[in-house]
Parts: structure tokens; sequence; C-alpha cells
């Protein structure tokens, strides 16, 4: 007989951590300051689903992987004054759109599709382009029941500081891009440094990040992330942010590219995301890199939203290129511009159905899908390889797994941290002032490092904070535990233990009281470092935590109270 089990680092658990505070606060203290308000909103965030930023800087696909993660075009990637906006996306059973205005007014829910009908082109629509804050999008989406997604418009360089590179701050090097932003920016009453200084308040406010680079390793895209790492290594850890090679699929058709011979690459047989992959791999070489990001993933988002939203009456024409020969198809395709600008006898599509094909999928997808097309794959199966390729599918399960699992321990830290900030802040307010330092922020900071040793939230954590940096000497096996009892696979017991769902309630016991007993013998070893040892005693509690639950449910199941008792 098996039993499904809660974790038991249930929101129940972390509501009494935040029941502590509370006490340790004390009934309306008047010296307290913002500690209360700054406690309910933390109470508050727990039930709510987990904030994810996507962040980055201008025009490196934001947009669009936003679209691809939610399999519907719901953000704006062509109009750039809504670029220039925050823009957040949540569940609703209805697609809704509510507008957030500066000037503190109420907000006020719009058709849908309004935000489309208003460009700096139109005078009568300037005044609510500029009175916007903030776009709430809501739709129904299995993904936005555990998560909402805000899309950032753009974070700065650290190179970019005085007016004649505003633009390049943001990440624009195109002159004619620069050009046309700088207006944008101009007509919204907006600069680069607002952008900025918006999508960083987004930042602070978010549970965790999918930082977005472009498909290169270029100068702008380094000092980025630079910046990043160094204005939230503090904050941000690999436990809390993924970075994303986005338009991966621009490295087809290889130009310039050579293969094992040294001779050119052929387009024909050439995989842009595996040039891709070495490239992020790249990026996780440098230092500053590994400390924030848990990996950096191709993806292809352009491709993944095509896969799930391309008409069906796109294939018609793609069927028709499939009949061209596969090797004449692919020579054809090796200059992009002149496949999309100039007509071709023997190809069947026209040349300006053609360039909405490359438009709407890549270049890459659409050779992908004629590839798909030749071989006898239908519709759907095509749509499903797109996507398989495309990346989408890979970042969406880890951002499921990695932060959806871990998302009550995320939202815990992130409430930790604020009110740790607010005792910091009466501190040095009352030092400054002469006056005493109120007794609520010495309570509550008394209390928040005690819960940091002994609460399973806080110190799994710490120890997860460990392992990302690198400070932990353990063998990979032990590692691959550390990550599992902590949420890796999953909150269930048996995912902590790295067994399958149903794994039958006497073997999840067994397992549980093995590794205790062997994570107890780790704890043992003098040899130990500081760091490694008390990330080994997090982890044995852990597992007893996990036996303890199990022998629970075993006596509830069995009636073997004196099995019970012994766990």
């Amino acid at each position: 007989m098996t039993v499904p089990l809660d974790p038991t680092h249930s929101a129940g658990l972390h509501g009494g951590v935040f029941a502590q505070l509370a006490d340790a606060i004390g009934p309306m203290e008047p010296e307290a300051g913002n500690l209360s308000p700054t406690l309910r909103t933390a109470q508050d965030r727990m039930a709510q689903p987990m904030r994810v930023a996507v962040a980055g800087q201008i025009k490196r696909g934001k947009s669009t992987l936003v679209n691809a993660l939610l399999g519907e075009e719901v953000s704006d990637t062509g109009q750039l004054e809504l670029t220039f906006n925050v823009c957040e996306f949540h569940h609703a059973d209805h697609p809704r759109l509510l507008v957030h205005f500066k000037d503190g007014r109420q907000a006020e829910e719009w058709p849908h599709d309004a935000l489309t009908r208003l460009t700096v082109r139109d005078a009568g629509a300037l005044r609510q382009l500029r009175a916007i804050r903030k776009v709430e999008v809501g739709r129904p989406s299995a993904l936005l029941r555990r998560f909402r997604i805000v899309d950032t418009p753009g974070l700065g360089s650290v190179h970019g500081t005085d007016a004649d590179n505003t633009l390049s701050f943001l990440g624009i090097e195109d002159p004619v891009e620069r050009d046309n932003a700088a207006r944008v920016l101009d007509e919204l009453g907006k600069d680069a440094r607002s952008v900025h200084a918006q999508s960083a308040a987004e930042m602070d406010r978010a549970d965790a990040v999918v930082f977005v680079f472009s498909r290169g390793l270029g100068r702008a895209d380094q000092q980025a992330v630079d910046n990043f790492a160094g204005a939230y290594g503090a904050v941000v850890s690999p436990l809390k942010a993924f970075g994303v090679l986005s338009r991966s699929d621009q490295y087809w058709p290889p130009v310039g590219e050579t293969g094992p011979d040294g001779m050119p690459a052929d387009p024909f047989d050439y995989d842009p995301m595996a040039t891709a992959r070495r490239i992020a791999d790249s990026y996780l070489e440098r230092p500053a890199v590994r400390r924030v990001f848990r990996t950096v993933l191709p993806v292809a988002g352009l491709l993944g939203i095509a896969a799930q939203r391309m008409p069906s009456d796109s294939f018609g024409p793609l069927a028709d290129l499939a009949k061209v020969p596969p090797r004449r198809l692919a020579d054809l395709m090796e200059d992009v511009n002149l496949f999309c600008g100039r007509e071709y006898p023997e190809l069947p599509v026209p040349a300006a159905l053609r360039a909405e094909l490359v438009d709407r999928m890549g270049a890459w997808g659409v050779f992908l899908a004629c590839g798909g097309l030749r071989e006898g794959l239908g519709e759907d199966a095509v749509r499903r390889t797109l996507l398989e390729r495309s990346g989408v599918l890979v970042l969406r399960e880890l951002i499921l797994r990695h932060f959806g699992n871990r998302s009550a321990l995320i939202k815990l830290d992130h409430g930790q941290r604020a009110i740790a900030d607010e005792v910091s802040r009466l501190r040095t307010t009352a030092q400054l002032a002469g006056r005493p330092v109120p007794a609520a922020a010495d309570r509550v900071a008394a209390l928040l490092e005690r819960l940091r040793v002994t609460d399973p939230g806080p110190s799994e954590l710490a120890v997860l904070g460990a392992y990302y940096n690198g400070r932990l000497a353990l063998t990979a096996e032990q590692e691959s535990q550390l990550l599992e009892v902590t949420g890796e696979l999953g909150t269930s017991c048996a995912a902590r233990l790295g067994l399958a769902a149903g794994t039958p309630v006497d073997m999840l016991l067994t397992t549980a009281r093995r590794r205790a007993a062997r994570w107890a013998g780790i704890c043992a070893d003098p040899l130990l470092d500081r760091p490694t040892l008390g990330a080994a005693r997090v982890v044995l509690r852990s597992y007893e935590r996990v036996a303890d639950q199990v022998g629970r449910a075993r006596a509830l199941l069995y009636g073997d109270e004196e099995e019970g008792k012994g766990e």
C-alpha cells in the first residue's frame, strides 16, 4: 500500500516563523516603525504565487521569451512604447487588462487588446501612454497559477554614464534603433536611467529572476552580467536565478562558422542550439556568473512561440517548400536576405510569403519544419518537434522544478530579508538620532538569527547558498542527496529521498533511516571543515524529519503505534 505524503516544509510551517516574529514585535509598539506592516506583507506573500522577473538589457528577446513560456502571444514584441513599461502577468479565468497609473489614482480595467492601439504617433494616445506606470495582464494559464511573471523594460550597464551613450547604457548599439528609442523615450517623458530604475525595482520585489542575454558574447551583455552580479550578488543566488541565451536559433545559417575539418560549416546539418550551448557554458566559466546563476540555458523563443501559436494555414506554404530537395533548400537559405527577397523559379512559395515565415519562426525553424514535413510528420508532430528543439520546454520545466519546488523557502527568505532590512533601518535611525535602539528591533534580530540556525527553512536556504557558492567539500553523491532532500526534485517525501512517486511507505521509511544514519556518520568525521559540517547537520535533520513524517504516516496506515513512536 502506498500513500501520498505532504512535504515537511509546508506553508503552515513558514506561517509559524512569521507568527514567532509577530510575537517578538509585540502589540502596536510605536517605536517598531514599519516592522508590523513589513511582516504582514511577508505573511501575505506566502499565500501568493511566486514572482519571477524576466530581466536583462532592452531588446534581448524578453517579451518573446515570456510569450513562449506562456504559450500565448500576450506580451507585445513590436511596439517600442510598450517595451518601456513593466508588464505583469497573472492567472485569471478570462483575459483582462488592468492599467496602473503614475499619479496613484485607482487602476482601470481596459479591453484586453486596448494597449496595442496606443502609439506615440497618435497625439491623442500620448497623454495616456505617459500616465501609465504598470500594466497587469490576466490570462488563464497553468504556469500562471503557480507564478506571476514580470516582464521588465531593461537593465542598464555600468559603463553607460554620459548623455551620449544613455541608450548604449540599456544595450542598444545600433544607431538607427538608438535614435528611434531615444525619440520614443522622449515622447513618453522617460530616459534610459528611469527605465533601468523601474526594472531594478521590480528585481528587488521578485522572488526569482530569469536574466536574458543576447545571442552572443557581446561587450554590452558581458558588462550587463557583470553589473547584475555586482548589484544583485548579495540577494540573488543560483537558487533564485537562471540565465537565458535568447535567440539562439539565429546562429543558423552558420555564417563564418567552421566545422571540425576547418571547412565552412554546412547549414544542412548544423545545429545552432549546440553552438549556443557552448556559448552559454562559456558564460558559466566565469566565477561571477556561477555565483549568481543556477545555469545558463540556450533558448529560441521565437521558434518556441511559433510552435505553439503559428496558424495552421502556415503549414501549407511550409509543405510546398518541403518539396524542394533538402540540400538545395539549405543552399538557398544560406543567405537569408536573398531567400526572403528574391524570386527563385525552383521555389514554389513567393518571396513575400517566405519572408513572413522566417519572420514568424526564424530561418532555422522554417528549415526544421520543412524537414519534419518531408519525413511525413503531421502538423501536431512538427509543432512538438519545434517546441522541443526551441529549449522552451527545458526552461519551463526548470522553472517549475527549481523555482516552484522551493517557492515557499524562497518567499520565506524574501520576507525575512525585508524584515531584517527594516530592523537595520530602525537601528540606524535610532543611532543617528542618539536614541536607544527599539527593543522590538533587538528582539526580532535575535529571533531571526536563531531561526536561521534552528528552523528548517532558513537553515536549508543557508546550506544551498553555501553549496552554490562552492564552499562545501562534498562528494558528487552527497551533493545530489543534499539537493534532493531540500526539494530539487519535488517536495513530497518520495522526491526528497530521490524515489519515484508511489514508492511503498516501508521503502520510504527504510531509505530515510538509512540516509539519516549515513549523514550522522558524515557529521562525525573529524576532518570536515566548518561549512561542510554545518551543511551535513542540516541534511541530517532534514532526513530525520522525512523519516519522522513517513513513520507517522506508516502508523496511521497500519496502526503500528510503536513504530510511529520511534521515529
